[in-house]
């Protein structure tokens, strides 16, 4: 099971690129593509390259079949280590793909696109509207992503947009790592639109799709019917080869606003996929992890009806979540848990006197301590890899540190208190000399020896 590799942000950001009226056409031929903000045309036989810079910038110039970092030939467009920050910008806002990093759209038919990935690619659209962007006004809307590398796909309203205002709108992702976010205050991950009664479908086979919402209006992928309120069209997410889909937003992970319910599912492929809505996990098909796969704080993963999960060798890796009691039977000991731990106070000590606690966690395997960076004991205790404080105290006083407990498949700190207090004032009972008797005669000397009972009095002062 792919996690999904984030893909690597670039800092740098870039203006908005204008393109002339001239070079806004119809994609009814499917001939043309916009990719940050500069109009591509090609074909199988003449295909169009650019090569981008760090600031973000499609390059035409120079670009050869030997260097591109993008190649578009009619049908398929091809990102290699591609970074694109630009949108779309024409002079009267007139194409329908303003302001999308890549977009293709056609008002008279379909508009399909196909985006073939080679490395690590960043749509970083902060300033566009739309990292990736398919429209059609009166056909269908179709975009897959395809291939062996990642794409990490961002813009101020989506991350990606799929949209028909009156037919079907579909998303399909295969073997590629794919990361779609808004970086606005709100908005969606992954908007899929259709007509009123249409599909509206996303698969995912092979690969993962992490999908990220903002605010409390924006979701990780959210499907939309028609321009009202709500639609009637059908809403279906299914994952098959191993996918993994983790969507999350303020609105929930994944939304609609169609009568129907969101279908999901796996697909025909003869393994299904995993897919955490808000961070509820649920097993679909039979699946076989494909690395390990960690369930993190407030998530949770359950199996749904006639699914199955194998480990194939990795590990589910428990920190913080929970998983369902029909996993940890299934998967026995490939369920691993990281430290957590349990011990919440400590007893305090004093000055002089010896002080031993041992620290508790709970978690899977050898569990090693340690003080966080920045942290120290109280004068004279030292904290042992076991969990063991030990030590005399010297030093009275209330010491705040970050103790960390970790084993093999992940650590928690946690800040704990100890007080030392001032030793306990304990009175002497009696003063007694060795030798209790000495003789000495004119112009010699001798020595006496104080003794204090008990020999553990708070005043060990003697005045001669």
């Amino acid at each position: 099971m792919r996690a999904g590799r984030r893909g690597c942000r670039n800092p740098l950001r870039g203006g908005i690129q204008s393109v002339s009226a001239a070079e806004i056409t119809l994609l009814s031929n499917g001939d043309s593509v916009y990719v940050g903000g500069v109009a591509l045309t090609g074909s199988t036989e003449s295909p169009a390259y650019a090569t981008t810079d760090t600031s973000g910038n499609v390059i035409t110039k120079g670009a050869t079949a030997a260097n591109y970092n993008i190649k578009w030939d009619g049908s398929t467009l091809t990102l290699k280590d591609a970074y694109i920050t630009k949108g779309v910008s024409t002079p009267d806002y007139s194409s329908p793909v303003e302001e999308a990093a890549i977009g293709v759209f056609s008002t008279i038919g379909n508009a399909e696109l196909t985006i073939q990935l080679a490395g690590s690619n960043t749509v970083d659209a902060s300033k566009a509207s739309k990292g990736v962007y398919v429209y059609s006004s009166s056909g269908t809307a179709t975009l897959n992503i395809t291939g062996s590398g990642s794409l990490n796909a961002s813009g101020f309203q989506s991350g990606i947009q799929v949209e028909s205002k009156n037919g079907n709108a579909t998303l399909t992702i295969q073997n590629a790592d794919v990361e779609a976010e808004v970086t606005s205050a709100s908005g969606d991950g992954v908007y899929v639109r259709a007509g009123g009664s249409s599909n509206a479908s996303l698969s995912v086979d092979g690969g993962s799709l992490t999908a990220t919402g903002k605010s409390d209006y924006g979701a990780g992928i959210r499907y939309t019917f028609s321009s009202g309120i709500s639609g009637s069209g059908t809403p279906s997410l299914t994952v098959s080869g191993n996918a993994m889909v983790k969507a999350s937003g303020g609105d929930g992970g994944i939304r609609d606003n169609s009568i129907a319910d969101i279908q999901i599912g796996d697909g025909n492929n003869s393994s299904g996929g995993i897919v955490f809505d808000n961070g509820t996990g649920t097993v679909y098909g039979n699946v076989t992890l494909e690395e390990n796969l960690t369930v993190g704080e407030g998530e949770s993963l359950t199996l749904d009806s006639g699914a199955s999960l194998n480990a194939g060798g990795h590990n589910v890796i428990v920190d913080g979540g929970t998983v369902d009691d029909s996993i940890k039977n299934s998967l026995s000991e490939s369920v691993k848990y990281t430290p957590s731990i349990t011990t919440t106070s400590l007893t305090g000590g004093t000055v002089g006197t010896v002080y031993s606690q041992t620290l508790t966690a709970t978690g899977s395997g050898t569990i090693t301590w340690s003080l966080a960076e920045g942290s120290s004991m109280p004068d004279g205790l030292t904290l042992n890899s076991n969990g063991t404080i030990t030590g005399t105290p010297s030093t009275a006083g209330t010491n705040a540190f970050t103790v960390t407990a970790k084993n093999a498949y992940g650590d928690d700190s946690k800040q704990l208190t100890l007080t030392i207090g001032a030793a306990a004032n304990v009175p002497v009972e009696s003063v007694s000399l060795t030798p209790s008797t000495l003789a000495l005669e004119a112009g010699k000397s001798g020595t006496l020896t104080a003794a204090i009972t008990p020999d553990n009095a708070t005043n060990q002062a003697v005045t001669w």
